[in-house]
């Protein structure tokens, strides 16, 4: 398989856009490489980041990640904010013989992309047409193609443009461009 991001297409995307790519990246991934699992969970908790303010999300979604996930040993010590401790057993019991949480880990490092993504502009205005962000992006596709997974196509998410709100586009209802729910 042919590694081809199309650059143009994700440039002219919003943040939110690029996220909203970066999710079906994500998902194409887990689907094709781990088939026997379940992610509707993981991809509910992934696309509230379309309709909301991202460091909002970021704090919520930073306790399903894996390598947060296994930092404790049970729900208990882990003193978690947001997230009940029947959705800890259920992220536990998806991630488990898949991922550790180790930080080299494979699916950890997929899924980072998101948090770096939410992170690179924090509170911050957008420089440009948000170089890191492509980079972060590249960097994720990157894994789908040595994995042979093909890149979801961009132009579905066209709507949400680079030229809305200084960059970051509008909230949208991104569940509805998932390939998992």
């Amino acid at each position: 398989m042919e590694y081809k991001m199309n650059n143009e297409q994700i440039k002219n995307l919003s943040m939110n856009g690029r996220m909203a790519y970066s999710i079906m990246c994500i998902e194409k991934f887990l689907m094709q490489i781990y088939p026997e699992k379940s992610w509707e969970i993981l991809s509910r908790e992934m696309w509230k980041v379309t309709n909301m303010y991202w460091d909002e999300w970021d704090f919520r979604f930073m306790e399903v990640m894996p390598q947060y996930l296994f930092e404790k040993s049970n729900y208990e010590e882990s003193e978690f904010e947001y997230i009940t401790e029947d959705e800890y057993d259920a992220f536990c019991r998806l991630y488990k013989g898949s991922t550790s949480g180790d930080e080299s880990d494979e699916l950890v490092i997929l899924i980072d992309h998101l948090h770096q993504l939410a992170q690179v502009y924090s509170y911050s205005d957008i420089p440009g047409v948000g170089e890191e962000s492509l980079i972060i992006i590249e960097s994720l596709c990157m894994m789908l193609q040595k994995k042979n997974v093909e890149l979801p196509d961009a132009s579905i998410l066209a709507f949400s443009d680079f030229k809305e709100k200084s960059g970051w586009g509008n909230f949208f209802e991104g569940n509805k461009y998932s390939l998992v729910i």
